[in-house]
């Protein structure tokens, strides 16, 4: 089975499973609660600010308070949007068959499924 990278032929590659679970600080983020986060708690504080600020903006102006509670709300959800792309893991839109039987490239990062030999051979004739 040959194992070096088909993108640039580099012989320095590791099987996925060990590079997802050696990670990097958003796979240590995801373990720890960067959905949690994300899905609950920005949410949850974007709506009680957004409340407390349009009563606040809604007692010199109505309309002012109107404004401040939208912006408020789109701010919390633009918010929520950046920090979840920030988070999210490089590896979580892979297939499971990727997952376990992929290797990554470490020097130009590339993920694929090694292919062994005699198919690989049988393809290139045309077998």
């Amino acid at each position: 089975m040959n194992l070096n990278c088909p993108s640039c032929g580099s012989a320095d590659t590791q099987k996925l499973s060990l590079a997802m679970e050696k990670g990097g600080m958003a796979e240590k983020g995801a373990k720890l609660g960067a959905a949690y986060v994300t899905n609950i708690w920005i949410p949850v504080a974007t709506v009680f600010f957004a409340i407390f600020a349009g009563i606040v903006f809604a007692m010199i102006n109505g309309y002012l308070g109107l404004l401040v509670f939208a912006g408020t709300l789109y701010g919390g959800y633009a918010g929520r949007k950046w920090f979840k792309a920030k988070t999210k893991s490089k590896f979580g839109d892979l297939s499971a068959s990727m997952k376990e039987n992929g290797f990554q490239c470490n020097r130009c990062a590339h993920t694929f499924i090694p292919v062994a030999e005699e198919r690989a051979i049988a393809a290139a004739s045309g077998r």
